[in-house]
């Protein structure tokens, strides 16, 4: 790679999560470190700058002296423009099947890595089927769905599975995953992606789900190996004592882990599943039906502007406050089967997961990237336990974020998740 002016760019930098992103890594990356910001509207970007330096006038990283790049997210010569400058772009811009492609592409081609917060499996493994190869040939990492989903689950399973390699001796076949206490806010860029995956690519996005992300570089999905109980959609688990309901991140949840656990050889038929907790059956059915009915809702766009204009729903560029974030919090409980142990697994955090918890995971999967490259790292389009996953682990775990496995149940370690177990 030649020398290039920037170690980051952050693409999408006047967003909700892209400015909190800006503002992260000028709190946290190491000293020296080049960041640039991105994205369509200089007098947007520069407004971010100024209230950003005006906030952190002694972050370590100035915020003042960060240099501006504009572009097209659709036009590929601005795109290749852009990718050529940096070592690093980590994006915020979606719907990524729509914004995404060209950005993608110009990383593959000008050897830059890159990662994301796409929660649009389908998207992705349509880039991996079309430009993994190049990505490989080149030495390019480009690592999406590093996000809230499907960071917790993805690299969860990870270290179950080297924990069942490395102490128990066996593969590991099957995860259940159980969301035991949340409390976080949507933005209104989530809610247009939401929109964009339900509306205008429903058909695509469901048949990804029954393709199950097969293709060149993710092969065909293994014969069940018996470890996955064919449970009901509300349930109770014996384990926790509590009843579960439909989790709405547990598809893109399980596409995500089933596809790492094919290519790091987890186990053989390896497969995840995800619910939430709730109080009882009632609650259970509750939130069940609840998603299924905001799912319609975000289908139709008559129904999706009328929820916009009754202001039911964040706009682009919207999201929860500072303070609401800051009271946010996670807990994922982890229940590992091999062949013939259970064992178990906590995922936590302290902060609304699909914000604060999400803009660490971004932040630290980009400094991985610029800063912690070695080995260990895959290139292609991966999910990032593929790419970057025990470096990324790591720097998680330094960070304050529980992953923790054990022979029995874990609790959370964060006080917050601990007012729900």
């Amino acid at each position: 790679m030649t020398t290039r002016n920037y170690d980051i760019l952050v693409w999408g930098a006047t967003g909700f999560t892209g400015s909190r992103l800006v503002e992260y890594l000028a709190l946290n990356a190491p000293a020296g470190t080049r960041v640039a910001i991105g994205g369509r509207n200089r007098s947007k970007i520069e407004a971010v700058r100024a209230k950003l330096a005006a906030k952190h006038p002694m972050a370590p990283i100035s915020l003042a002296s960060m240099d501006i790049l504009i572009g097209d997210s659709q036009n590929a010569q601005d795109m290749h423009a852009i990718a050529s400058q940096t070592r690093v772009v980590a994006s915020t811009v979606g719907p990524y099947s729509i914004y995404g492609e060209q950005l993608v592409r110009a990383c593959v081609e000008e050897v830059t890595d890159y990662c994301d917060i796409t929660a649009e499996v389908p998207w992705v493994h349509d880039m991996n089927r079309e430009l993994n190869d190049q990505a490989v040939r080149n030495n390019v990492h480009i690592v999406s769905l590093c996000g809230f989903d499907c960071i917790p689950a993805d690299l969860g399973c990870l270290m179950l599975a080297q924990y069942s390699r490395e102490h128990i001796q066996q593969p590991l076949l099957h995860v259940k995953g159980s969301i035991v206490g949340i409390r976080g806010g949507v933005s209104g860029g989530t809610m247009a992606t939401l929109g964009n995956q339900l509306g205008i690519e429903a058909r695509r996005l469901w048949k990804g789900v029954k393709a199950q992300m097969s293709g060149s570089s993710t092969p065909q999905s293994q014969p069940s190996n018996g470890k996955e109980t064919n449970r009901a959609v509300v349930h109770y688990d014996q384990t926790l004592g509590r009843w579960q309901g439909f989790w709405v991140m547990s598809i893109i949840n399980s596409m995500a882990t089933k596809w790492a656990g094919r290519e790091l050889n987890y186990g053989p038929g390896f497969s995840y599943a995800e619910t939430m907790t709730a109080r009882n059956v009632f609650m259970a059915i509750a939130q069940t039906l609840g998603f299924v009915y905001l799912a319609a809702l975000m289908f139709f766009s008559a129904t999706r502007n009328l929820l916009y204009m009754l202001r039911a729903i964040p706009r682009p560029g919207e999201g929860p406050s500072d303070k609401f974030m800051k009271s946010g919090f996670f807990s994922l409980h982890l229940e590992a089967f091999s062949e013939t142990e259970v064992f178990y697994g906590k995922v936590s955090g302290s902060s609304d997961p699909g914000y604060s918890e999400t803009i660490k995971y971004l932040g630290e999967s980009a400094l991985c990237l610029a800063f912690d490259r070695d080995e260990s790292f895959r290139p292609g389009i991966y999910p990032p336990s593929v790419a970057i996953g025990n470096k990324l682990l790591d720097r998680l775990r330094n960070r304050g974020c529980q992953f923790d496995v054990a022979r029995k149940i874990i609790p959370a370690s964060h006080d917050s998740a601990k007012k729900v177990q």
